[in-house]
């Protein structure tokens, strides 16, 4: 039940305020906005190349989401990409893709109770 209240308190409000900046934040920053986008997609990229941090305390000691990290690592490099040109109307389209992909594949998990 932890890692239920983990995702759906922590988790997604923490990818909305990611996704929801890229549409505030002033001018100036918007480029270390993308480092930090483009830090996150890569990590998750790391991530999956390496198989590395397969038992996440948040989520109840076991990584289920691991194989699909390369998916949100590739979103938020889009994210990035936009950001680095300009392009402020599109940033918020892949972080919300990730939003939705990690609520459908969490639900399919926990409600079908499926093993990844």
């Amino acid at each position: 039940m932890n890692s239920i209240v983990n995702f759906l308190l922590l988790c997604i409000p923490a990818r909305i305020a990611i996704a929801l900046t890229s549409q505030y934040i002033p001018d100036k920053y918007l480029k270390a906005y993308g480092i930090m986008l483009l830090l996150i997609g890569l990590s998750f990229i790391y991530l999956f190349i390496t198989n590395k941090r397969l038992d996440s305390p948040e989520a109840g000691g076991k990584t289920w989401w691991a194989h699909f990290r390369i998916i949100i690592g590739a979103l938020y490099i889009i994210a990035a990409i936009y950001t680095f040109q300009g392009k402020r109307n599109l940033i918020w389209i892949p972080l919300a893709i990730d939003i939705v992909f990690g609520i459908i594949i969490f639900s399919i998990k926990h409600l079908n109770n499926c093993n990844f």
